[in-house]
């Protein structure tokens, strides 16, 4: 007679349930790696945009300083060139005042002279002309200099504020050229 296979499947049982055993034991150990690995990617992921925000922080205040200095400088020039475009219309006024006063004198030659009043009449148009160019010329210049102005100020901006983020090496270089 043959045993009972009881044996046999108590066997067969024992290993199944060592073999389960293992499985499980090893699916822990995979779900605590996977755990550990998942906490190690969102700390690093953490840090570098922590990292990223300070950077964007440092550069966004730099450009802060940068436009202020910029405005400030901008006011600066403002204030010199309205300074120079009151003491140009001073000067103007002047001339004007003094033109007038030419104008207005005594002719001093004789009524009977024709050349010498068509020379005092041309000396008072000539007058007259310098004084209206140079009201011209004031205005002009006014107009340059607001120009001039603006054209430093946005460079400035350009310079200064648009690049602040750029690194240190890389602050004068154009960019896409």
């Amino acid at each position: 007679m043959t045993n009972p296979p009881y044996r046999l499947i108590g066997i067969a049982l024992l290993i199944c349930a060592a073999i389960y055993g293992v499985k499980r034991w090893e699916a822990r150990l995979i779900a605590r790696g996977d755990a550990q690995g998942a906490a190690r990617v969102q700390t690093d992921w953490d840090d570098q945009e922590n990292a990223r925000n300070a950077a964007t922080a440092r550069d966004n205040a730099s450009k802060f300083r940068n436009a202020e200095r910029v405005a400030d400088e901008d006011a600066q020039r403002e204030a010199q060139r309205l300074a120079r475009d009151a003491a140009a219309a001073g000067a103007v006024r002047g001339l004007r005042a003094e033109i007038a006063r030419l104008n207005q004198r005594p002719d001093p030659y004789s009524a009977g002279d024709a050349g010498l009043a068509a020379c005092t009449r041309e000396a008072a148009t000539a007058r007259e002309l310098l004084g209206e160019s140079s009201a011209a010329y004031q205005g002009l210049a006014a107009e340059a200099d607001g120009l001039r102005d603006q054209v430093t100020g946005l460079q400035g901006f350009a310079l200064n504020v648009c690049r602040a983020g750029r690194p240190a090496g890389l602050q004068g270089v154009a960019l896409g050229r």
